[in-house]
């Protein structure tokens, strides 16, 4: 019994004391927190002006670069067969699931309707008034 109150008591002065170290801190004024001047580099006290520049040196020499290099998209040869849609100057080919935009000297001579199997790239940079997913043909071939 003497022990827990021994240790009850023990607990209610480091709490008292926390209590009263907190009180104690948040009265006492908080502290000045105007700008300290720092020394210019010429050894004189005075702060810089505001409107004063302020000296900025580059490390001397070429930074190193490499040269560019074309950027590389993880598209393979493909190969789909569909139905010929002339829409102005635009040539599409129509297949099941996607309508190519067929770009290249190969799709230039295709005629409206007319059923081919090509064989190219996509090329999702290509940028054109066409609709349909821009293909870099390499060959066609009559399906």
């Amino acid at each position: 019994m003497k022990r827990t109150l021994g240790l009850l008591f023990a607990v209610s002065l480091v709490l008292g004391g926390c209590a009263a170290k907190s009180t104690d801190q948040a009265a006492a004024p908080s502290p000045s927190l105007s700008p300290t001047p720092v020394p210019s580099p010429s050894g004189s006290k005075a702060a810089p002006s505001p409107g004063a520049s302020v000296l900025t040196t580059l490390p001397s020499g070429v930074p190193k670069t490499t040269a560019p290099h074309e950027p590389t998209d993880d598209f393979s040869v493909l190969t789909t067969t569909g139905q010929i849609r002339l829409e102005g100057a635009c040539v599409e080919l129509v297949t099941d699931k996607v309508v190519w935009l067929l770009i290249g000297p190969p799709a230039a001579g295709l005629r409206a309707g007319q059923k081919v199997k090509v064989t190219g790239l996509p090329d999702p940079g290509f940028e054109s008034q066409c609709t349909g997913s821009p293909f870099k043909v390499t060959t066609v071939t009559p399906a």
